[in-house]
Formats: structure tokens, C-alpha cells, sequence
């Protein structure tokens, strides 16, 4: 719920599709290696991917589709690397309201309460039970070339974690 109430503020910023990419599993294909010419046929060849899975989407169902799309395949085999349980924050959990209440008075605009594509530290956090807020830039070009954040907007976010780090220093908390 809280990806398609964001959905008019996130999608301007991050682009048309957002809110579908955040319930979607997503597949990146990005490494690629084999062969010794571009006009063999490689002996061998390595892929690496990255799978990134929704909440709700649980891993041993990523796991079970890899099997059986993947074993029975000739001259295939696969390892995963790393698996973690999709997770998340609560929105209406008080450190997602602190946090927005913070920036909302900083900003002087609302702000959308949101799940972001890439990964974080914050899923250690999560996975060990302690409510967790990730509060930064503008993904200009995130993971791409010419990726880049504004400067008086780096400024606006320290401001923010400062006042909320403040304020949960000192008990208070947003009225739910």
C-alpha cells in the first residue's frame, strides 16, 4: 500500500514504472563471460545475476523456480552466492513517521513514504528486529554512468538525520 500512495511523488523522481519495478522480481543479468572469439561458439561460459525478490515474495520460491528451470538443463550448473529474505519497515512504524515528520518541517513539502529499488545495510538491522528508516538523495542515475546527487540537497538530508537523530535522543515521537 504505502508503494502506491507514494507513487506520485516517487515516480517523477525516479522514473515512469517505479511503484511495478518495487512488486516485480527483477533479474540483471550483469556479467557475462566465455570464449576466446566473438565468431566460436564458447567451450565454456560464465553468467552472474542478481535477483532481487518483492516483500512477500520469499526466497525458497525463487529457489525452487531456479531448480526446476535450471537442473534439468544439459551442461548447467548454478550456485547462489547470497540470499536474503526480502524485509522491510513498517510505514506506520514511529521511526517512519519521526523521520518523515522531520523532513516534511525541513523540506517545507510532503514526503513519500516509500520502498527503494537497490539494496542497503539496513536489511542487517531489519533482520535482527530493529525498525529501520534508509533517508537520502535523489537516485540520479543510480548504479549507472554519470550517477550523481545534489550538493544542497546532501546538505537538507544531514540536516534531517541530525534533527531526527535528536529527537529520538531525547523520547520524542511523531503522535500516531
Amino acid at each position: 500500500a504505502a508503494i502506491a500512495a507514494a507513487r506520485d511523488i516517487s515516480e517523477p523522481l525516479s522514473g515512469s514504472g517505479e511503484a511495478t519495478v518495487l512488486g516485480s522480481v527483477t533479474v540483471n543479468i550483469g556479467r557475462v563471460e566465455g570464449g576466446a572469439s566473438p565468431n566460436l561458439v564458447p567451450a565454456a561460459a560464465r553468467a552472474a545475476c542478481d535477483i532481487r525478490l518483492p516483500v512477500g515474495v520469499p526466497s525458497a520460491r525463487l529457489l525452487a523456480a531456479l531448480h526446476e528451470g535450471l537442473d534439468a538443463l544439459p551442461g548447467i550448473t548454478w550456485r547462489v552466492l547470497r540470499c536474503f529474505e526480502p524485509n522491510h519497515t513498517d510505514p506506520a512504524a514511529p521511526i517512519v513517521r519521526d523521520l518523515q515528520r522531520v523532513a516534511e518541517e525541513v523540506l517545507h513539502e510532503p514526503i513519500a513514504v516509500n520502498m527503494r529499488v537497490g539494496g542497503s545495510d539496513a536489511r542487517w538491522f531489519r533482520m535482527a528486529g530493529l525498525p529501520t528508516v534508509v533517508y537520502g538523495p535523489t537516485p540520479h542515475n543510480m548504479g549507472g554512468a554519470d550517477e550523481w546527487v545534489s550538493v544542497a540537497e546532501l546538505e537538507a538530508i544531514a540536516q534531517v538525520h541530525a534533527l531526527a537523530g535528536f529527537d529520538f535522543l531525547n523520547g520524542e515521537e511523531a503522535a500516531p
